[in-house]
């Protein structure tokens, strides 16, 4: 197996520096023998990022492996991709509860160890990145991977400038809420999720990376978030966009309601 994995070469030039990666992530130790040595990875369907297709995937480790757990230290190219039911892609696992459930299944090419691996020193929860080669080349710590649009980069900075670790895109996957917020801090006692975007602007209404606009959770579905212990804050004032600090108040009050940041 080890012949199949390539170091990254001295040279950094690709036929297409600006390829589309997906980031995905690796929480046990099958999904990774699978990759290493049958060439394949699932996302279930249910869980799928909105924009699945990608031309590359790097992998990120979970505590799970004690020498690659919190960063991305391999990168492989996909061959092809189709869509089948978890007991084809795991025939000894037929009788499982979710063995009807479809998957994402990605063939791959060979696995390309990254020259400089990159760690995340903050972000724990990660779950799908969209980004970029050159910046999965170039990257110093997970969160240079993720492409923000104008708006949310202003917020993104303001974030990083007041000391607030913000992960953006952040998902959440309980019970049968599955959302994704444009960021989520992590807390003490939960979590704040912050979803920002002016309704009349296409652009950005589509969110942190996403291509088509994503409803915000359902009213009836703010009680179940509040007892998941999360804070939700909806940011669809025209006027957040020229004058952060009211807004940014807001996020500090429910940072503290939370026992303040992990």
């Amino acid at each position: 197996m080890a012949n199949d994995i390539q170091r990254e070469p001295e040279t950094t030039e690709h036929q297409n520096d600006d390829a589309s990666v997906l980031v995905v992530l690796i929480n046990n130790a099958r999904d990774w023998e699978s990759i290493q040595g049958e060439r394949w990875y699932r996302i279930p369907v249910k869980r799928a990022p909105r924009q699945v297709g990608a031309e590359y995937l790097a992998f990120f480790h979970t505590a799970v492996f004690e020498e690659l757990r919190w960063g991305v230290h391999y990168y492989a190219p996909v061959e092809s991709m189709r869509v089948a039911p978890r007991r084809l892609l795991l025939p000894a696992e037929a009788d499982h509860p979710r063995a009807n459930d479809l998957y994402y299944r990605f063939d791959l090419g060979p696995l390309t160890r990254l020259e400089q691996p990159i760690p995340s020193r903050r972000l724990r929860r990660v779950t799908f990145i969209h980004t970029s080669l050159t910046r999965l080349l170039e990257a110093e710590d997970v969160s240079d991977l993720w492409i923000k649009q104008p708006l949310r980069e202003r917020l993104w900075v303001e974030f990083n400038r007041q000391g607030i670790h913000a992960e953006p895109q952040g998902s959440l996957h309980e019970a049968e809420i599955n959302y994704q917020f444009d960021f989520v801090i992590p807390c003490q006692n939960g979590a704040v999720a912050i979803d920002c975007r002016l309704p009349q602007d296409d652009e950005v209404a589509a969110g942190v990376g996403r291509e088509e606009p994503i409803a915000y959770p359902p009213s009836e579905d703010e009680q179940m978030l509040a007892q998941l212990n999360y804070s939700w804050l909806r940011f669809d004032d025209p006027g957040w966009s020229s004058n952060l600090q009211p807004y940014m108040m807001q996020v500090w009050k429910e940072i503290e309601k939370r026992g303040g940041q992990l």
